[in-house]
């Protein structure tokens, strides 16, 4: 019989790739029920994993207390094997009441990231505070577990892609892809760039497709940096789209766009989307922050300040250089990042 794991995660299941991921991976050996919000989004499915959603109707203060509850109440009625919540406000609560019971992991996959320093402050206080309760827990770096100085036998358990295949044609062109948020992120920063690569490079034949969205006014920033320098023929951007339709993008780029600005906050934060290029076989121009230094290379990328400037340098150097980057060469440069390996080694520590 197989064992039973609740992942609870405030986020609608099919949105936080890493938990898609481990619940593909972990299935053949667990009966896994996933307790999510829902946003009302297009929902997505896993063959074999029973997904409960909660309602978020209501202020702040009643969806939050309607989570808990929710989560309360699936542990009560059943017997899992473990808990694995992924860190949300108020957590803490669930292993006050089971700690005695049941095996209650804490997942933390980023502390604040907020360019107020108020918030960053306040927040991280009480992530590192709620943590305590935890008598197991896992962190998705060792530069963040280091940064909140836990003990040593927190788990590392790190952000992984799957290697994607396509078909991509060798051409002369340079086909740049940014996907993920823009918030906070200063995409106009690499649109400037592209503009200063453009002027000394004017023989360049290169597009720029941006995929994703953002929280405030950054669609409108980046469209009004776009319009200031007349790059409407080469920067396309696009809204969101799920990951299951990327594919046809993943195939025409050439070149990953990994771009978050260089701040404390920032450090430590590895970024989901320097893997899946890697994996895809993409080279990357990425900020150099800590964590991206850890596994791009001279044979899979570029380090660039986070600037105008560097981005174009960066373009300059690709667009040079352009032919000496092997697709499987890179790929194999994040082999130990894979999916499979990185829940495989999380069923025989976190959930042996």
């Amino acid at each position: 019989m197989k064992r039973k794991l609740l992942f609870v995660n405030q986020q609608q299941f099919g949105y936080h790739i890493s938990y898609v991921q481990y619940c593909k991976y972990l299935k053949p050996d667990f009966d896994i029920t996933y307790l999510c919000w829902d946003y009302n989004r297009k929902k997505s499915t896993e063959d074999g994993i029973d997904i409960i959603y909660v309602s978020r109707q209501g202020n702040i203060f009643k969806r939050n207390l309607r989570f808990i509850k929710a989560v309360i109440e699936h542990i009560r009625i059943n017997r899992y094997y473990m808990v694995f919540i992924n860190y949300f406000r108020g957590c803490s609560i669930i292993p006050i009441l089971y700690n005695h019971k049941y095996r209650i992991h804490l997942h933390i996959v980023t502390g604040s990231v907020s360019f107020r320093p108020i918030d960053r402050i306040v927040y991280n206080f009480i992530l590192k505070n709620e943590s305590s309760f935890f008598k197991s827990k896992s962190i998705i770096s060792k530069g963040l577990r280091d940064r909140f100085n836990f003990q040593r036998n927190t788990f590392i358990l790190p952000l992984g892609a799957s290697p994607v295949y396509v078909n991509r044609k060798p051409t002369d062109k340079i086909f740049l892809l940014y996907i993920g948020t823009f918030a906070d992120r200063r995409m106009e920063d690499t649109i400037e760039g592209l503009g200063l690569f453009i002027k000394q490079h004017p023989e360049a034949d290169v597009h720029y497709t941006i995929i994703g969205n953002g929280w405030r006014n950054e669609v409108d920033q980046i469209n009004e940096k776009i319009a200031e320098l007349g790059l409407e023929n080469l920067v396309e951007l696009k809204g969101y789209i799920p990951f299951s339709e990327l594919m046809h993008y993943y195939e025409k780029a050439n070149v990953g766009v990994s771009y978050v600005p260089i701040t404390p906050f920032y450090e430590y934060q590895p970024v989901t989307k320097t893997f899946e290029y890697l994996m895809s076989g993409l080279p990357v121009i990425a900020t150099d922050t800590f964590e991206n230094r850890q596994i791009i290379n001279s044979q899979n990328g570029i380090l660039i300040r986070d600037n105008p400037e560097s981005f174009a340098m960066s373009l300059s150097q690709i667009y040079n250089e352009r032919k000496i980057y092997d697709e499987q060469s890179v790929r194999n440069s994040v082999a130990a990042y894979e999916w499979e390996k990185i829940v495989t080694d999380m069923k025989n520590t976190i959930l042996a």
